[in-house]
């Protein structure tokens, strides 16, 4: 199965080289911030202050990577590589649907707000998933969506470059959160805003690896260089309990072998249509003690 950016045709292949060509004008070098010097026909990209050089590909710029043996580390993390590559774009359709999380995330509401002609809006960690045609996909793996493949703590933006950044489930799969905002921070232009989603209540997931989560005072202190504009909880408590009594359940049956585990998993995923239970209990005021997530809007100051 392919994804819509696997099919070329000479439609998707010219407003695809549109964006690349849109991306091109701001790349600076993610070790030392220098603007890069590249013309529009070279494949390679030179720093003229450090001297690095990085592989600009006709369809890809590629600056870091995950290692294979990142990507394989994980059981659960080489089962999702093997269906994002398998699905394509229908990954995030299949996970919303088997998963116990319930939640919409507002994406389309929060890119209204920007000129996607003219403003350029990146989704940092977008993994198969494509919100938009005119918005930059950023990702650590090559997926064929993928525009710029690179270190997310090293974006390789100019300073103040971007109207716009989206984030959605990936900062608990970093080692350093606060790194990762400091760089949205910088390549976010004054007035900029971010759209952020990051788990509360849930299971280890790896992807490659998982490492933290979040309260919802901890998002607040996360964001604090931003001006928030809003803070919720972007998936209830339903959710958050739904995926703990799931993997409680494989493990209570699989009577500690790790294979029946991994067998009880999907069995467990009948339960997830409770999940819809928190369309009503999200709005409860004491939502946040427990919410499987946490949806933060900011702002940068100025502009």
């Amino acid at each position: 199965m392919t994804s819509d950016t696997d099919i070329r045709t000479p439609q998707v292949d010219a407003r695809r080289q549109h964006r690349l060509e849109r991306v091109r004008k701001i790349l600076a070098c993610p070790d030392c911030g220098h603007p890069l010097a590249s013309a529009g026909d070279v494949p390679i990209a030179t720093c003229p202050q450090c001297g690095r050089q990085w592989q600009l590909e006709s369809r890809q710029f590629v600056f870091e990577a995950f290692s294979e043996q990142e990507l394989k580390a994980d059981w659960l993390n080489r089962a999702k590589e093997a269906a994002k590559r398998r699905l394509g774009k229908f990954y995030p359709w299949t996970i919303k649907i088997l998963s116990p999380v319930h939640w919409a995330p507002p994406v389309a509401a929060f890119l209204s707000r920007f000129h996607l002609d003219e403003e350029l809006v990146a989704d940092l960690g977008s993994g198969t998933s494509q919100y938009d045609e005119n918005v930059v996909c950023v990702d650590g793996a090559s997926y064929p969506n993928v525009h710029v493949v690179c270190r997310l703590d090293h974006l390789p933006f100019g300073d103040g470059t971007l109207a716009g950044i989206i984030s959605i489930a990936v900062l608990e799969h970093v080692p350093d959160p606060p790194a990762h905002v400091k760089e949205m921070f910088r390549v976010l232009r004054p007035g900029g805003r971010v759209l952020c989603y990051i788990p509360f209540i849930v299971g280890y997931h790896a992807s490659p690896d998982d490492f933290q989560r979040y309260t919802k005072s901890g998002m607040r202190e996360l964001f604090r260089d931003f001006e928030i504009v809003s803070l919720r909880p972007g998936a209830g408590p339903t959710s958050g309990m739904l995926w703990i009594l799931q993997e409680w359940l494989a493990l209570v049956f699989s009577f500690g072998s790790q294979r029946l585990y991994r067998l009880l998993m999907p069995l467990t995923w009948i339960l997830s249509p409770l999940k819809y239970l928190d369309v009503l209990l999200i709005h409860h005021p004491a939502a946040s003690v427990i919410a499987s997530g946490f949806l933060i809007e900011a702002r940068k100051p100025g502009g």
